[in-house]
């Protein structure tokens, strides 16, 4: 299976990359689009040497101007996680201004399925505008696993940890 990971800014990106090894062990290929806020917790080497394959990152690239084009017809699924309180409502509102949400909008429609993984701050994970815009991703046939409750990387308690990689791999194969 052509697995794409779209990554986020989040502490939960060093987890998240759980994901990434769990795929290539079971001998599916998997490419990875991070954010650049991404890119500050989890290195582009860490995700090439993971996965085998380069990062998109920059929608500018030299030679990479259709990159997002080919990477959401390349995917079976696209899993976002870690999916941040921005990138989430972006989606929803159809905002397409970097690698990663230009690639998710261009998968609209495809055969694909699409997966969000939300990890933020309780009070951000509850904001109406995040509820509203999770809603309308589900409209339109976007699965979510909620986050779960436990100790935040804010050093609060709450709802908007990330599931461990074992259990986020057997709701990701259920969805499928």
């Amino acid at each position: 299976m052509n697995r794409l990971l779209l990554m986020t800014g989040s502490i939960a990106c060093a987890k998240a990359s759980g994901l990434i090894s769990a795929w290539v062990k079971q001998g599916d290929q998997v490419k990875v689009v991070a954010t650049r806020s991404a890119l500050k917790f989890v290195g582009k080497a860490t995700l090439e040497g993971l996965s085998g394959q380069s990062v998109a990152c920059d929608a500018f690239e030299s030679n990479q101007m259709m990159e997002h084009i080919h990477l959401s017809r390349w995917a079976d699924v696209m899993v976002l996680c870690p999916a941040s309180a921005n990138v989430i409502n972006k989606l929803s509102a159809g905002i397409a201004d970097d690698m990663l949400t230009t690639t998710w909008i261009a998968g609209h429609g495809l055969a694909n399925k699409k997966i969000v993984v939300p990890v933020m701050n309780t009070f951000m994970w509850e904001y109406p505008a995040t509820q509203n815009a999770l809603a309308n991703l589900q409209s339109w046939g976007v699965k979510v696993i909620q986050p779960v409750a436990g100790d935040l990387a804010c050093r609060e308690q709450g709802v908007g940890r990330m599931p461990e990689v074992n259990d986020l791999l057997t709701q990701i194969e259920a969805l499928l």
